[in-house]
């Protein structure tokens, strides 16, 4: 029996795709959804006139504190909308690692992640999240394609990737 879902999400359209598509399985399944959004571990800096400067600490928790809101708000939205029970994991790390460690310890029977993220230059040095994922999990994961135009609610089930090769 599936009763809890994974879903990556950095607030993308494609990532948010994602989401919907969590909420949708979750809502058939009678499943839990965990909203999973991995922050950057590198230390935040700033170009001057002087060379790098390091943000202020207070700056940086200001920051956190915005990105947690808009978590638990914008990026939750489809998951309120649906109505599904659902839990936020906010943590720092490479998206790819966070997400299979946090499907791993709330005992995940899917991973659900969009197509694209944010950071299209990120994906040309280290690779697409959906593709790190098939090598950082066992657990079967669900690559929802960019529009909503390719998939239904008889065919919501297009799937770009189910399980990983070791």
């Amino acid at each position: 029996m599936v009763t809890r879902i994974v879903v990556g999400t950095d607030g993308s359209e494609h990532a948010q795709e994602a989401v919907a598509f969590a909420a949708d399985l979750a809502s058939q399944l009678r499943a839990e959804v965990v909203l999973v959004h991995a922050v950057g571990s590198f230390p935040p800096a700033i170009a001057s006139t002087a060379g790098m400067m390091y943000v202020p600490q207070g700056v940086i928790d200001e920051s956190r504190d915005v990105l947690e809101r808009r978590v638990l708000t914008e990026f939750a939205q489809p998951l309120v909308d649906a109505a599904v029970p659902w839990r936020a994991e906010i943590r720092d790390g490479w998206a790819p690692r966070v997400i299979a460690q946090v499907a791993r310890e709330v005992g995940a029977r899917f991973i659900v992640v969009g197509t694209r993220g944010l950071h299209a230059l990120g994906e040309l040095f280290l690779g697409s999240t959906s593709h790190a994922l098939t090598h950082e999990t066992d657990v079967p994961l669900i690559v929802v394609p960019g529009t909503r135009a390719h998939r239904t609610k008889q065919d919501g089930a297009t799937l770009a990737v189910l399980g990983s090769e070791r």
